[in-house]
């Protein structure tokens, strides 16, 4: 039994994980996406990290995540042991049947419209259904606050305002990985034909609980039944993912109550209940402003890279080497 980690070359995923190996003096080898079909996996124990996008354009992201998820589907029946396996992977990819999962197994979650929403009337049209005047619209299948928006109207006064992290350029959707705000009604309308037409969910926009004026979100790496690394994501903005250059924060920094993070860890545990075949995963976790109460924002089967943790101790990646070695991994 050997171990495998299937990724992209010269990405600090596959450049701390083989680096966390070495430190174990555990032998490790590396597939590229792209010569994967090529390996012979069947009996060995394999680590499946997302490939990297060399493309700014939404609509084409959008396809190629599509792709990665026919990709993985593909190596479903190579014979081999998963970390994480292709399929759980995938389940959570999809926000929406994530969150839908999630809640029919009781498990407290950012709500989300029931409908699909396809262009900017719908979506104002469900607002008032709804009587929810604040949301995120998000795609289904992106992650890193790709193509994210937090939408806000004033019915009475007809005002809007939309903080987005993407541009429209010649008929290109363009994900610019910083945070802005419009209240140009001509720019909003057009943005969210745009992200709508990805095929997204739509979530009510809950206040987030503020530490020194910044609002925040935690992200908890889960694996093995435990939390593995906890950090703190800030913002003076709506969205926090640590993508658009915001703030990492010590979670010791909040001085949570014990009871906090007891129901932080419980929510956690929870939601790995609902998707068993998941060894690791990345869970975004918000606390309500005011009552504190956490709930899921989403949870990401390949969301382990912690620059906090990698430039330090590792020990995110090495516990992983160690159980991928001691063939603790899924069954085939």
């Amino acid at each position: 039994m050997g171990i495998w980690l299937v990724g992209k070359r010269q990405t600090k995923r596959t450049d701390y994980f083989l680096k966390a190996a070495e430190q174990l003096h555990i032998p490790v080898s590396f597939a590229d996406w792209n010569e994967v079909d090529q390996v012979d996996l069947a009996g060995e124990v394999v680590k499946l990290d997302p490939p990297s996008y060399q493309t700014t354009d939404l609509f084409e992201m959008n396809d190629r995540i599509r792709e990665y998820m026919d990709a993985l589907r593909g190596l479903e029946n190579r014979g081999c042991r998963f970390l994480n396996p292709p399929g759980g992977i995938c389940r959570v990819l999809d926000k929406r049947a994530c969150k839908e999962e999630l809640a029919r197994h009781g498990v407290p979650v950012t709500e989300m419209f029931s409908e699909q929403i396809g262009n900017a009337a719908e979506l104002s049209d469900a607002m008032e259904r709804h009587r929810c005047y604040a949301v995120f619209v998000k795609p289904v299948f992106c992650s890193g606050a790709a193509g994210v928006m937090a939408y806000r109207m004033n019915p009475g006064r007809e005002r809007e305002a939309a903080y987005a992290s993407c541009r429209l350029e010649g008929g290109e959707l363009i994900n610019t990985k910083t945070l802005y705000r419009t209240e140009d009604s001509g720019e909003i309308r057009r943005l969210l034909d745009a992200v709508l037409s990805l095929g997204a969910v739509v979530e009510r926009w809950y206040p987030k609980s503020a530490f020194r004026g910044k609002s925040y979100d935690l992200r908890v790496v889960w694996q093995f039944g435990k939390a593995a690394f906890m950090v703190v994501r800030q913002s003076r903005g709506p969205v926090t993912n640590l993508h658009l250059n915001n703030a990492a924060l010590e979670v010791e920094r909040l001085s949570l109550p014990e009871n906090t993070l007891s129901e932080i860890k419980g929510l956690c545990s929870a939601a790995m209940s609902v998707f068993p075949e998941l060894a690791v995963a990345g869970i975004d976790i918000l606390l309500e402003k005011g009552a504190m109460r956490p709930r899921i924002i989403e949870i990401n089967g390949q969301g382990d890279l912690m620059y906090q943790d990698i430039f330090c101790e590792n020990r995110i990646y090495q516990e992983q080497v160690r159980y991928m070695a001691a063939g603790k991994a899924l069954p085939e």
